[in-house]
Formats: C-alpha cells, sequence, structure tokens
C-alpha cells in the first residue's frame, strides 16, 4: 500500500486547518451509497449487434446521521448490462507511465497528463473530495480524465483513469486509478489518498465530448432493458500495517432504462466480409528506414465491420495502423508505416481484419537494401 509523504500530510493538515475544521478521530461508519448509470445510442440500436453509445456513470457515499469523518472508498464494482462494452480498437492504447506505474508521475495538472497520451483519451469526468476524510471539507474540483490502457491478459479492457485537484492539497495532488471491464462489471481500483481523504462523489462520461473514439462505448438492446447498480467498498486506513480496517462493501439499489433495438445487424442483414486489401507503396527502403504505404480496405459484405486495422510482417519489418469502422460497401485508404531492420528482399504480409469479418492478406516485396 501507497503511503503518503510526510510533506503532503502536513500539506493536508494546513489546507484543514486554514478551513477552520477539526477532524475526529472516531472510527467512522453509517454511510450511504447511490449510483446511477444511462447508456445514450449515437444513431439506432440493434438487438443482436452491439453499436455506438454514450454512456454516463455516477456514484456517491452519503455520511450517516451525526456522521463527522468518512471511511475511504478504495474499491467501486459499476454493475452494467453484458450488452454493454468498451472497444480498445479506435484509440491506442497510453503506454506511457502516466502512473499506473510509479504512483508520483500521476501528480501532474490533467493538461499535463493528456499531453503524454494526447490519442488515448477515451472519456472524461468529475469527483468530489472530503480532504481527511471530513464531512465538513469537501472539495469540488477534482478532473477525471480516461484513457484506453488496453486490454488485459484475457483480452479484456483495461483503464486508466488520472484524477487531479488544484485545491485537494496546495500545490496541487494527481492520482491513478485502474479499472477494468469484467463480464458487464467495471471493476474500478482507488489508491491511498492523501491524509486519508475520500472520495464521496464521482461521473464518467464515456466517450463524451472528450473521448477521441466515437465507437469507444458500444451497445446492443438485446432484452428490452438495461439493469444497473453498484458495490462500494469502504475502510478506514491502518497506520500501523499500511492496510485497511472497517471494511465493509455497501450495495446500491437496481435502477433500469428502457431501450429498443431491431433485429438486424449494423447496415443491414447478411455478412460481414472484407474483399482482399491491394497495398501501394515504395518498393525499395534503407534498411533502419521506414517506407510509408497505403492498403486499399473494402467491405465487401452487407454488414458494418468495427474495428477495423491493418497490421504489416515480415522478416524485419514492422507496422500497424487502425481503421476504424467500415460500412458496408465503404473503401478506406490506410496508410500503414513499416519500418525495416534488416537487408535483402522482404515479403511484407499486410494483414487486414475486423470486428466479425475473416482477415484478408496481401503479400508486398520489399528491397531493403
Amino acid at each position: 500500500m501507497r503511503r503518503i509523504s510526510s510533506s503532503i500530510a502536513v500539506a493536508v493538515a494546513v489546507a484543514v486547518g486554514m478551513l477552520g475544521i477539526s477532524v475526529s478521530q472516531a472510527a467512522a461508519a453509517g454511510e450511504t451509497v447511490s449510483s446511477f448509470a444511462s447508456i445514450k445510442p449515437r444513431g439506432a440500436q440493434s438487438k443482436t449487434e452491439r453499436r455506438p453509445v454514450d454512456v454516463h456513470l455516477e456514484g456517491k457515499v452519503k455520511p450517516g446521521t451525526g456522521q463527522v469523518k468518512l471511511r475511504q472508498l478504495i474499491n467501486v464494482k459499476l454493475n452494467l448490462p453484458t450488452d454493454l462494452t468498451f472497444s480498445t480498437n479506435g484509440t491506442p492504447a497510453c503506454t506511457k507511465d502516466i502512473g499506473q506505474k510509479n504512483p508520483s508521475n500521476a501528480n501532474k495538472p490533467t493538461a499535463a497528463i493528456i499531453a503524454q497520451c494526447p490519442k488515448s483519451v477515451t472519456g472524461s469526468g468529475t469527483a468530489v473530495i472530503n480532504v481527511a476524510g471530513s464531512v465538513a471539507a469537501e472539495v469540488k474540483d477534482p478532473q477525471l480524465t480516461v484513457f484506453n490502457g488496453g486490454k488485459d491478459s484475457k483480452g479484456r479492457p483495461k483503464l486508466l483513469i488520472h484524477g487531479y485537484s488544484k485545491t485537494v492539497v496546495p500545490g496541487g495532488f494527481g492520482i491513478m486509478m485502474t479499472g477494468t471491464l469484467v463480464n458487464g462489471v467495471l471493476d474500478v481500483a482507488v489508491p491511498h489518498l492523501a491524509a486519508d481523504s475520500s472520495v464521496t462523489s464521482f461521473t464518467f462520461d464515456l466517450p463524451g465530448k472528450m473521448g477521441k473514439d466515437p465507437a469507444y462505448a458500444q451497445a446492443k438492446c438485446s432484452t428490452g432493458v438495461y439493469k444497473f447498480n453498484g458495490v462500494f467498498t469502504l475502510a478506514d486506513s491502518d497506520p500501523n500495517t499500511g492496510g485497511y480496517t472497517n471494511k465493509s462493501a455497501l450495495t446500491t439499489n437496481t435502477t433500469t432504462q428502457k431501450c429498443s433495438g431491431s433485429g438486424g445487424g449494423g447496415g443491414g442483414g447478411g455478412k460481414a466480409k472484407l474483399a482482399s486489401p491491394k497495398v501501394s507503396g515504395p518498393g525499395s527502403v534503407k534498411a533502419g528506414s521506414s517506407g510509408t504505404y497505403t492498403v486499399k480496405v473494402k467491405n465487401a459484405g452487407k454488414k458494418t465491420i468495427r474495428g477495423v486495422k491493418v497490421v504489416a510482417s515480415g522478416k524485419g519489418a514492422k507496422g500497424a495502423k487502425a481503421a476504424g469502422t467500415l460500412k458496408k460497401g465503404k473503401t478506406k485508404k490506410v496508410k500503414v508505416k513499416v519500418k525495416f531492420k534488416k537487408k535483402g528482399t522482404v515479403k511484407v504480409k499486410f494483414k487486414v481484419s475486423g470486428k466479425g469479418a475473416a482477415a484478408k492478406t496481401k503479400t508486398f516485396k520489399v528491397k531493403v537494401k
């Protein structure tokens, strides 16, 4: 468990003191929790095929009657419809360490964090923090930014969630939360906050206005209704062990939302089908350099293909490019930058793939000098 530095602890103590607040050291308990979610289609919905949607999520921890100190929120499990998923194909995964490995790297303003992975942003949100867990010490300025964290070992979507507040401590403070979508459950781990502060409210909008991929959140409507609830785990920090005590999991009431979907797939019935790609580009490249190749990708089927990508591979050659969504009958020209490491004649295989469609390949010979 990561502990805060003495300088941050002193800064929080000063901040609380300036607010004129006295924080009780008694064990906190008696909180209640609530959650809300909504799924808004970005077009016509389907019963059988997931299509782009906007997802809004909310959670709140409320103090019990007479309670002056709140326990820390250390984990949230939002139970979402299994009809919903997050696509990791439309934006590159953030591979920079913005706090997921070294927590101190998260202690930067939102703009500075986004600048490190600008194309990986998949959503945004807000939060409320109670400094040192005090019911009377609310800080409402924290901003949340969600990044594509790629996939876990089982292929499930991962989220990196950066939170930043200008005022929770003097000079600002940032943290990195991590989330995974597992069979409709968005599981978010919340790290230890400065001076045992507590997250008491949060919102997420995916992709919303900030997300770079409009098809990041996708849902179908298979049953005519979506059901949501959440499980919030609260606990007190144990200063002797660095762990938690007085832990409990509180479940919110289930809410529902009606939905309506047509029986056909995207772009009508039929199957998704990729045509064999056509490749053009330099036939000669120097070793250690890159060449840019134009791959003509066509949807020859009667169904929209999502998550289209082109991967180039060969002896000492490598490149890839995401192509997003390809509607029926449409063609895209995808520019793929391929780097060549070894001299000789290289047979570069350009593989085009997409969700629900059989992959197609084209081989292109390149002389590497």
